[in-house]
């Protein structure tokens, strides 16, 4: 249910695109006819030109700030989604792992494993399976070791400002909460990795729903009394 709630919150960031391009192109629009009404022939910015196109500038200039705050409305479905996508991927390694270990662990040992932290159990069930387990160093490890830093930076959010750029350039505080599409594509993909590793350390096939567009999230099984 996670992964593929993930997959579709994804789905729906890239989707976003459109419009946003969309909104950045009338942002450009409306600079580049400020500019040809404030600036010199060779390209630099004359106040005196801009005195003299006042009365053309100023809807202008309204204008364009009503079309930078569209431009920044239309990122926020697509953060929204880029953020959810990192929690749910988290999520449902988190749920995966403890399927796997529950079946396994009992009493003491799985009261002790259920209070790890999630990096933690999926380091520690390999190996008190004894099973060759994951190397943090290395992939797939290292790229979800990178998803749980971008779901604790979205979900531990900490207050981050930085001056609006005109023409929507995303401060740079965006990119480091992982707020890209690629990010979210690489959470999904080192997630898919944990768990197709895990299951062919357990001799098990790969589970269905990591690539099923289509799942049901029951497990039905027929009741002995009816014949099943």
């Amino acid at each position: 249910m996670y992964f593929q709630a993930a997959r579709n919150a994804l789905s729906r960031a890239g989707a976003q695109t459109g419009k946003i391009d969309r909104a950045r192109a009338r942002v450009e629009s409306l600079q580049c006819r400020i500019d040809a009404l404030s600036q010199s022939p060779n390209g630099e910015r004359d106040d005196r030109i801009a005195w003299k196109n006042y009365n053309k500038l100023e809807p202008l200039c309204t204008q364009i700030e009503g079309a930078e705050y569209q431009l920044g409305r239309a990122y926020g479905p697509m953060l929204y989604d880029l953020a959810t996508a990192h929690i749910l991927c988290v999520a449902c390694a988190e749920a995966h792992i403890n399927v796997q270990a529950q079946g396994r662990l009992h009493g003491r040992d799985w009261d002790a494993f259920e209070r790890l932290p999630i990096d933690a159990k999926w380091i520690f069930l390999p190996k008190l399976l004894s099973l060759p387990g994951f190397d943090p160093g290395k992939a797939p490890f290292q790229g979800f070791d990178t998803v749980l830093h971008a779901r604790n930076r979205v979900a531990h959010f900490r207050l981050h400002k930085e001056p609006w750029q005109s023409g929507g350039v995303l401060p740079e505080f965006v990119d480091r909460l992982g707020l890209t599409l690629e990010s979210a594509e690489s959470s999904l993909s080192a997630v898919d990795g944990m768990i197709t590793q895990l299951a062919q350390q357990l001799g098990q096939e790969r589970p269905y729903w990591l690539s099923a567009e289509d799942v049901n999230f029951f497990e039905v099984t027929l009741d002995e009394d009816l014949g099943g």
